[in-house]
Protein backbone atom coordinates (compact mmCIF):
# COMPACT_ATOMS: atom_id res chain seq x y z
CA UNK A 1 0.00 0.00 0.00
CA UNK A 2 2.81 2.31 0.59
CA UNK A 3 4.42 1.38 -2.59
CA UNK A 4 1.23 1.82 -4.42
CA UNK A 5 1.11 5.68 -2.63
CA UNK A 6 4.91 6.92 -3.17
CA UNK A 7 4.90 5.87 -7.09
CA UNK A 8 1.34 8.16 -7.80
CA UNK A 9 3.01 10.95 -5.50
CA UNK A 10 6.18 10.28 -8.09
CA UNK A 11 3.82 10.61 -11.14
CA UNK A 12 1.79 13.86 -9.61
CA UNK A 13 5.40 15.28 -8.95
CA UNK A 14 6.55 14.13 -12.73
CA UNK A 15 3.76 16.17 -14.07
CA UNK A 16 3.39 18.81 -12.08
CA UNK A 17 7.45 19.75 -12.67
CA UNK A 18 6.67 19.03 -16.47
CA UNK A 19 3.37 21.37 -16.52
CA UNK A 20 5.79 24.35 -15.63
CA UNK A 21 8.27 23.32 -17.41
CA UNK A 22 6.89 23.72 -20.22
CA UNK A 23 6.60 27.78 -20.14
CA UNK A 24 2.51 27.74 -19.90
CA UNK A 25 2.00 25.53 -23.08
CA UNK A 26 -1.30 24.49 -23.82
CA UNK A 27 -2.36 20.69 -22.74
CA UNK A 28 -1.22 18.51 -25.25
CA UNK A 29 2.32 19.29 -25.68
CA UNK A 30 1.16 21.88 -28.54
CA UNK A 31 3.65 24.86 -27.40
CA UNK A 32 7.41 25.62 -27.39
CA UNK A 33 9.79 24.29 -25.06
CA UNK A 34 11.71 26.64 -22.78
CA UNK A 35 14.35 28.30 -24.78
CA UNK A 36 12.83 27.81 -28.02
CA UNK A 37 13.55 31.80 -29.82
CA UNK A 38 10.28 32.59 -31.18
CA UNK A 39 10.18 35.26 -34.06
CA UNK A 40 9.35 38.40 -33.04
CA UNK A 41 6.27 39.88 -34.44
CA UNK A 42 5.60 43.09 -36.14
CA UNK A 43 3.54 45.09 -38.02
CA UNK A 44 4.74 45.27 -41.66
CA UNK A 45 3.75 46.97 -45.05
CA UNK A 46 0.58 46.40 -46.88
CA UNK A 47 0.32 43.67 -49.92
CA UNK A 48 2.02 44.87 -52.94
CA UNK A 49 4.94 46.88 -51.09
CA UNK A 50 8.37 45.87 -50.51
CA UNK A 51 9.63 45.72 -47.19
CA UNK A 52 12.60 44.51 -44.79
CA UNK A 53 12.38 41.84 -43.11
CA UNK A 54 15.44 40.49 -40.30
CA UNK A 55 16.09 36.67 -39.71
CA UNK A 56 14.03 35.63 -36.55
CA UNK A 57 11.87 38.12 -36.97
CA UNK A 58 7.97 37.93 -38.51
CA UNK A 59 5.62 40.77 -39.64
CA UNK A 60 1.78 40.50 -40.49
CA UNK A 61 0.87 42.60 -43.45
CA UNK A 62 -1.08 45.79 -42.55
CA UNK A 63 -3.97 45.29 -44.75
CA UNK A 64 -4.05 41.69 -44.24
CA UNK A 65 -4.22 38.80 -41.68
CA UNK A 66 -1.08 37.44 -43.28
CA UNK A 67 2.16 36.63 -41.32
CA UNK A 68 5.34 35.89 -43.18
CA UNK A 69 8.28 35.00 -41.03
CA UNK A 70 12.35 34.79 -42.34
CA UNK A 71 13.48 31.41 -40.37
CA UNK A 72 16.89 31.20 -41.65
CA UNK A 73 19.33 30.98 -44.43
CA UNK A 74 20.07 27.60 -45.06
CA UNK A 75 22.56 27.97 -47.36
CA UNK A 76 24.80 30.34 -48.61
CA UNK A 77 27.10 29.98 -51.68
CA UNK A 78 27.05 33.67 -52.46
CA UNK A 79 30.46 35.12 -54.25
CA UNK A 80 31.03 37.26 -51.33
CA UNK A 81 32.79 40.89 -52.16
CA UNK A 82 36.45 40.67 -53.21
CA UNK A 83 36.35 36.89 -54.10
CA UNK A 84 36.83 36.00 -57.95
CA UNK A 85 34.15 33.59 -58.23
CA UNK A 86 32.91 31.44 -61.06
CA UNK A 87 29.07 31.95 -60.78
CA UNK A 88 27.05 33.96 -58.44
CA UNK A 89 26.49 31.25 -56.37
CA UNK A 90 22.76 31.16 -54.44
CA UNK A 91 21.14 31.59 -51.18
CA UNK A 92 18.46 29.72 -49.70
CA UNK A 93 15.55 31.80 -47.23
CA UNK A 94 13.43 29.68 -45.27
CA UNK A 95 10.57 31.34 -44.72
CA UNK A 96 7.07 30.91 -42.97
CA UNK A 97 3.97 32.35 -45.30
CA UNK A 98 0.58 31.94 -44.41
CA UNK A 99 1.22 29.29 -42.10
CA UNK A 100 3.23 27.14 -44.60
CA UNK A 101 6.69 26.29 -45.08
CA UNK A 102 8.45 27.89 -48.02
CA UNK A 103 11.71 28.38 -49.72
CA UNK A 104 12.78 31.64 -52.35
CA UNK A 105 16.46 31.66 -53.44
CA UNK A 106 18.78 34.73 -54.56
CA UNK A 107 19.95 32.80 -57.98
CA UNK A 108 17.56 33.13 -61.07
CA UNK A 109 18.02 29.46 -62.03
CA UNK A 110 15.91 28.76 -58.75
CA UNK A 111 12.73 29.59 -57.71
CA UNK A 112 12.94 32.90 -56.35
CA UNK A 113 8.75 33.40 -55.71
CA UNK A 114 6.78 30.94 -53.34
CA UNK A 115 3.44 30.59 -52.75
CA UNK A 116 1.03 29.40 -49.99
CA UNK A 117 -2.40 29.65 -48.53
CA UNK A 118 -3.27 32.35 -51.10
CA UNK A 119 -0.15 34.52 -51.05
CA UNK A 120 3.09 35.03 -53.24
CA UNK A 121 5.99 36.08 -51.87
CA UNK A 122 8.87 37.32 -53.64
CA UNK A 123 12.43 37.71 -52.92
CA UNK A 124 13.52 41.09 -54.05
CA UNK A 125 17.21 40.63 -52.78
CA UNK A 126 19.13 39.45 -49.74
CA UNK A 127 22.23 41.72 -48.05
CA UNK A 128 25.39 39.81 -47.77
CA UNK A 129 25.69 38.69 -44.25
CA UNK A 130 22.24 36.88 -45.00
CA UNK A 131 20.56 38.69 -42.10
CA UNK A 132 18.10 41.78 -44.08
CA UNK A 133 15.78 40.24 -46.62
CA UNK A 134 13.52 42.79 -48.81
CA UNK A 135 10.72 41.09 -50.09
CA UNK A 136 7.27 41.80 -51.50
CA UNK A 137 3.61 39.78 -50.88
CA UNK A 138 1.11 39.99 -53.31
CA UNK A 139 -2.15 37.96 -53.06
CA UNK A 140 -2.70 35.49 -55.63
Amino acid sequence: MITKLLVAAGVLVAMTACAKAGGGATPGGGGPGPGTPQPTVQTGPPLDQEFDIERGKSTVLSDSDVLIAFREVSQDSRCKPGQACVWEGDATLELTLAGSAVQVHTNKQFPMTAEAGGYKVSLVKLDVPGVVATLVVHKV
